[in-house]
């Protein structure tokens, strides 16, 4: 099994996608920032913070329902993650999500912010949840 050392940790959004970095060793996640979906290309800018930082593995939130089953936006979230490694040429883990959000919301609300002022904030937390509970698990 490869060992991977810094990854990125991604919550894709069809408007902001928010990112963390961390780093398998030290198994530590750490909000990074969030990308504008609509102002940016976000492959490219991914592809950039990946060579910058030396990222060889991404964990990207999948959204599912409820229920357990995949919805619209894991089909998205899926179609990301292909066109990511066909860009990239580095692995990508999918992640279950659920709650996640409202995690980093509940988590600015008690450092007395209002999430609908920090929705950029939001998607940020989010993805180093999403990452730290990966980083957790190994």
């Amino acid at each position: 099994m490869k060992r991977y050392r810094v990854v990125l940790g991604i919550d894709y959004g069809e408007s902001r996608i928010g990112l963390a970095i961390g780093d398998t060793e030290l198994k530590i996640a750490t909000p990074l920032t969030t990308l504008d979906a609509r102002r940016v290309d976000p492959i490219s800018e991914i592809k950039k913070i990946v060579e910058e930082r030396g990222v060889d593995l991404i964990v990207m939130g999948l959204p599912l329902l409820l229920s357990g089953k995949e919805g619209r936006l894991a089909t998205l979230v899926r179609e990301f993650a292909e066109k990511l490694r066909a860009e990239l040429g580095i692995e990508i883990v999918l992640r279950d999500e659920r709650f996640t959000s409202m995690m980093a919301e509940d988590h600015l609300r008690q450092t007395g912010r209002k999430p609908s002022r920090s929705k950029s904030k939001v998607d940020m937390l989010a993805a180093r949840i999403i990452l730290q509970e990966y980083l957790d698990s190994l």
